[in-house]
C-alpha cells in the first residue's frame, strides 16, 4: 500500500469494497482458497488494484479482522456496558454475541476460517499475531468488553461467580462453545443460533454462578 499521509473518499470506499468481497469469498470457500487474484475477480477489479490498496495478504487479514471486530463492537459494547452487574454482563455478553452471529454470518464464517487457517508471513497464527500486536500496541479500548475474562474476574471479586474458578479457562470454555457454533452455521444455513445462545446461557450461568 502507499505510504501517504491520508486516503481519498474514492481510496477508502475501494478499500471498503475489497475487504467486503475477501469477507464473502472467504466465508464462501475458505481462507486457503481466497487468494488476492480471486478477491479481485469477485470484486470486478484487477488483481493490481488489490494489490495497490493492500501490499500483501497479512494486510488485508489485518484489515478484515479490524472490520469484523469493529462491526462486532457496534452491537456488543453497548450492551455489555449498560449491563449493571457481571450476571447481567455475561448474559449480554452471550445474547450479543448471538445477535452478532445471526446478523453477520458471513463475516462470522470469514473470521472463523482466518482463525484456523491463517499464517502470518513470518509463520504466526491469527491468535499469535494479535497477542503480539496487543502487547506492543495495547487493546484498543472499543475491543476490550469483548473479552469474557474480565467479566468472569468482575463476578468473582464481586461475589456473584464461584471463586474456585479460573476466568482464563471460562473465557476459553465460552470463547469455544461460540466457535462451535460458527461451525455449525458453515456447515447448516438454518442453524438456530438464538436456541444455542439460550443454552449456552443456561449452562455457564449455573455452572459459574456462586453457592447459594
Amino acid at each position: 500500500m502507499r505510504s501517504t499521509p491520508s486516503r481519498t473518499f474514492t481510496e477508502d470506499a475501494r478499500r471498503r469494497q475489497i475487504v467486503d468481497c475477501a469477507i464473502e469469498l472467504i466465508a464462501d470457500v475458505g481462507y486457503p482458497q481466497a487468494s488476492q487474484a480471486k478477491i479481485a475477480e469477485r470484486a470486478g477489479i484487477a488483481k493490481s488494484v488489490v494489490l495497490y490498496h493492500f501490499a500483501n495478504k497479512d494486510d488485508l487479514v489485518t484489515e478484515i479482522v479490524n472490520t469484523v471486530f469493529t462491526k462486532a463492537a457496534a452491537i456488543m459494547v453497548p450492551a455489555i456496558a449498560a449491563a449493571p452487574n457481571a450476571t447481567e454482563k455475561l448474559t449480554a455478553y452471550i445474547d450479543a454475541n448471538g445477535q452478532f452471529l445471526a446478523t453477520h454470518r458471513r463475516e462470522a464464517v470469514a473470521l472463523f476460517e482466518i482463525s484456523n487457517s491463517y499464517r502470518s508471513s513470518d509463520g504466526l497464527r491469527l491468535d499469535q499475531q494479535a497477542q503480539k500486536t496487543v502487547e506492543a500496541q495495547g487493546i484498543p479500548p472499543e475491543f476490550a468488553l469483548l473479552d469474557p475474562q474480565a467479566i468472569v474476574e468482575l463476578g468473582i471479586s464481586t461475589g456473584e461467580f464461584r471463586a474456585d474458578l479460573d476466568p482464563a479457562m471460562v473465557r476459553n470454555a465460552i470463547r469455544g462453545s461460540l466457535d462451535g457454533a460458527v461451525s455449525d452455521m458453515f456447515r447448516n444455513p438454518d442453524y438456530d443460533i438464538h436456541a444455542f445462545t439460550e443454552t449456552l446461557k443456561v449452562l455457564y450461568l449455573n455452572a459459574i454462578g456462586a453457592p447459594r
